[in-house]
């Protein structure tokens, strides 16, 4: 499947666990502790496929359509997420322009939707929420202890909500936290894929 660009790898960013001096010696689960990868469909289309369609089609042949449907719509909101985050990272590279890597980030302690490392020596960091409530200041502060506990010195701290900030949040944030709603999605989707009406042109009847 990846020869087939259904697929892609993608490789875990993750540093090796280092001795602090060459006697010491690591507890059992950092001894056996490897580093992961993971594995990622190219296009939201097979993702969709082989979620939804391929493990169904069995019941699509057989006509069970609304089957098949129920079992989208209870799950899509599931689906939609990831595709959210990727979008989310998109933004991140249209609003900075001076980027070493982007993209997911995990380790042995932590998992991140968004880190984006910057020619600067800057670090951006970000998680993305794809409900129906709002983001309140509880998710940045969830947000901090995540970079604390692995070490990561963040400059700014994205927030990517489907239905927007508590008034906490909005009021009282710093310069360095950086809140993305669907408006701003939708802009940066307008300005990458404008829609253009294209100009009828008249049938010609003549011989």
């Amino acid at each position: 499947m990846i020869k087939n660009r259904i697929v892609k790898k993608e490789y875990s960013r993750e540093k090796p666990i280092k001795k602090s001096h060459p006697k010491q010696k690591l507890k059992r689960n950092l001894r056996k502790y490897r580093i992961s990868h993971k594995i990622r469909f190219e296009k939201p289309f097979f993702r969709f496929w082989f979620r939804y369609i391929e493990p169904n089609i069995n019941d699509l042949e057989e006509n069970n359509f609304e089957k098949v449907l129920k079992l989208i719509q209870n799950d899509f909101e599931n689906f939609v997420s990831l595709t959210y985050e990727e979008l989310s990272n998109e933004l991140i590279k249209d609003r900075f322009t001076n980027i070493l890597s982007t993209g997911s980030y995990w380790d042995i302690k932590i998992e991140l939707d968004i880190l984006t490392a910057l020619e600067d020596g800057k670090i951006v960091v970000g998680e993305c929420k794809w409900k129906n409530s709002k983001i309140c200041k509880k998710t940045l502060t969830s947000l901090q202890k995540k970079c604390k506990a692995a070490n990561i010195e963040a400059d700014f701290f994205a927030l990517f909500s489907k239905s927007g900030f508590s008034n906490e949040l909005l009021k009282n944030r710093d310069k360095n936290i950086l809140l993305f709603d669907l408006e701003d999605l939708k802009e940066w989707a307008g300005r990458k894929a404008p829609y253009r009406k294209k100009e009828k042109i008249p049938y010609s009847f003549e011989f």
